[in-house]
């Protein structure tokens, strides 16, 4: 019988790794799966990672096709379409051929009598548990229509959730790219030339001049030094990020950056709001459906306090209880969990605050520029005094010092 090295989490955030016997990938893949593991890698063996990383990522998706086929997919079936029917001409028409092959292997499936979550249960690096178990219950609730045109709507949210993160960073990251080349044109190029001049002054040089001279020698001469640092410096940071401290420890420093954490924070609560409320309206229960967004968010310090929430809940309390207690979750979200509980409407409601969410997001994307830009431009007017006071600082001396000699 094949054997398969796994590695996994549990609900805790957990990590394991060993090797699984099963006929086939699919079933080692569903014992895992029906033990409520989150599954991080499943191969027949092991493979080098950058291999790995590289085949992954030829196996994925583009945000934009998924999204559409997504929407497709539910606008045929609203219409009456056949599910095969409907598999075949999206399929027929798919221009990414990661996507046309996984259609084509879900059609044949559906063909054969599976249903539409056990087919795309076999393509877990395009969807997701979560996607999975919404279409399920959607299935078994007899409004799958209705459930993919709300996971269209989601996935559309998600993605401009993310250009909005991306048009945010877009600014800063050029700023200060400029300034860093800026700073380096100025040791390499431009100080050499003055330190000719500066060595047949005979007198002591003031300190910002000495600061420069030593900085552009750094540079100029030891740049490999900086540069592996640099290179060190990532490497570190990287391999403690994957793990669950480093993980917990990045992730909340995301959230509490100056500027940058307020938007992030709205970005993931938006996030975590809008895919309980689908889920729930879907009629996934609030157990699974908080253990399904635990997974799926993209920071390590709210996945922990989801699940929390989740093991409280499960222990009989009430969920706004434990989120009350939480820093992570305002004071808002808080109360419309407590409302939703007390009316039944949760569902409704979460995706109202995700709206309120997704329009804030809306506002600090354009106020961005205008709250950094005060940041830069006292960075560059430091760097511009700095190289005035070490370039001009020795010429001043030099004329007090002629001008004292002319009039002696």
């Amino acid at each position: 019988m094949p054997k398969f090295f796994y590695r996994i989490e549990d609900t805790q955030g957990r990590g394991a790794e060993g090797m699984l016997e099963a006929d086939s990938e699919a079933i080692a893949r569903k014992f895992l799966d029906e033990r409520h593991y989150k599954v991080l890698e499943l191969s027949s063996r092991r493979e080098f990672k950058a291999w790995k990383d590289f085949k992954e990522s030829r196996e994925k998706v583009p945000p934009a096709d998924f999204n559409f086929f997504v929407r497709q997919l539910a606008t045929l079936l609203k219409a009456g379409v056949p599910m095969l029917t409907a598999l075949m001409t999206l399929r027929d028409s798919a221009k990414d051929p990661v996507l046309k092959k996984t259609l084509d292997e879900m059609f044949n499936d559906v063909e054969k009598g599976n249903s539409f979550s056990e087919a795309i249960q076999k393509h877990p690096r395009i969807f997701n548990r979560l996607f999975t178990a919404t279409i399920r219950s959607g299935e078994a609730i007899g409004e799958l229509d209705n459930v993919l045109l709300r996971l269209a709507e989601l996935l559309e949210r998600d993605y401009q959730t993310a250009s909005k993160i991306k048009s945010a960073m877009r600014y800063p990251i050029l700023a200060f790219s400029v300034m860093t080349l800026a700073f380096l044109a100025a040791m390499l190029f431009i100080i050499p030339r003055f330190k000719t001049l500066f060595s047949g002054f005979g007198a002591e040089l003031p300190l910002p001049t000495r600061i420069l001279l030593g900085a552009s020698d750094a540079v100029k001469h030891y740049w490999y030094f900086v540069l592996g640092a640099a290179a060190l410096a990532y490497y570190l940071i990287r391999r403690h990020y994957k793990t669950e401290s480093g993980r917990l420890f990045w992730d909340g420093a995301m959230l509490r950056v100056w500027v940058f954490g307020d938007f992030f924070k709205q970005a993931v609560l938006s996030r975590f709001t809008r895919m309980l409320g689908m889920m729930l309206k879907s009629g996934v229960n609030i157990l699974q459906a908080l253990e399904l967004v635990a997974e799926v968010v993209d920071n390590a310090t709210l996945r922990r306090s989801i699940l929390r929430v989740r093991e409280k809940v499960s222990q009989g309390h009430a969920m706004a209880e434990q989120m009350g207690n939480d820093p992570i979750f305002p004071t808002i979200v808080v109360q419309i969990v407590r409302v939703g509980e007390e009316s039944g409407k949760m569902d409704e409601l979460l995706i109202q605050i995700s709206s309120f969410y997704d329009s804030e997001l809306d506002v600090m994307t354009k106020n961005m520029e205008s709250m950094i830009e005060p940041f830069f431009i006292v960075m560059l007017a430091g760097l511009v005094l700095m190289l005035a006071l070490g370039i001009f600082l020795p010429m001043w001396n030099l004329y007090g010092v002629v001008q004292q000699t002319a009039t002696s």
